[in-house]
């Protein structure tokens, strides 16, 4: 991982003149500009070009390049940046260790993980639980939800930045009340596998929110039952098998 104290370090020189907060959803938001999947080539290149043309670029992009480095190896500097220069431990964000997540994903899922199978993560936070399941196969499809928007943007940059495949919703898990969703897929460009995402705003639209469940159909008995007496008396004794 990258050296976090050098990450700290950049992350506050970029973050000069603004609250710590308000940069990091600001990094967030920039680093997910160039993977969001527009309608046209021209609104894609817009994009590009406010990206290009923002105001600290140079600090963006030598940011950017630390968070990247550190990835390497499904590991997660954008979450440890987080926890150290915003969260503290407000509201109990403390995220478990990687080496933890590693542990727990060996006990889970084991040694193998079929191509195209499930795993899921209700509470994601920055997606440690995905990306150490992502090294026992990153072919699999990664699902997360959060009820902090700002953590499921973090778990969507390094899904990105892994170029992983599946979704992250923006909801509460145990109540169900979703609120944004973003599908995350990659495309072949050159020989190149690139990742992309797509936002969404329907519920129906998501593999996480939960779907409710149809009322069963009443019964269509036109008349009361009756009891219906065995063809043979039974003639076994309460609390005896014979």
């Amino acid at each position: 991982m990258t050296d976090i104290k050098q990450l700290l370090k950049e992350f506050e020189r970029y973050a000069y003149g603004q609250s710590l907060y308000s940069a990091f959803t600001d990094l967030l938001d920039w680093t997910l500009l160039p993977f969001r999947m527009h309608n046209n080539v021209e609104a894609q290149q817009q994009a590009l070009e406010t990206y290009r043309t923002h105001q600290k670029a140079t600090q963006l992009v030598t940011l950017l390049t630390l968070i990247g480095d550190g990835s390497e190896n499904f590991s997660d500097p954008l979450g440890e940046l987080y926890q150290q220069a915003i969260s503290s431990g407000h509201n109990g964000q403390f995220w478990t260790p990687e080496h933890m997540c590693d542990m727990m994903a060996a006990i889970t899922i084991g040694d193998t993980l079929e191509d195209n199978q499930t795993v899921c993560d209700p509470t994601c936070g920055s997606g440690r639980m995905l990306l150490a399941a992502a090294k026992i196969s990153r072919k699999a499809l990664f699902y997360g939800a959060d009820l902090d928007i700002t953590c499921c943007k973090m778990t969507l940059v390094n899904m990105l930045l892994n170029s992983l495949e599946g979704e992250i919703a923006h909801m509460n898990t145990l109540s169900n009340d979703f609120y944004k969703g973003y599908k995350i897929s990659t495309t072949l460009v050159n020989g190149y596998h690139i990742p992309y995402y797509i936002e969404f705003t329907e519920p129906e639209l998501s593999y996480i929110w939960l779907r409710p469940v149809k009322p069963q159909a009443k019964p269509t008995f036109s008349t009361p039952f009756e009891p219906v007496r065995a063809a043979q008396p039974v003639n076994g004794i309460q609390g005896s098998l014979f």
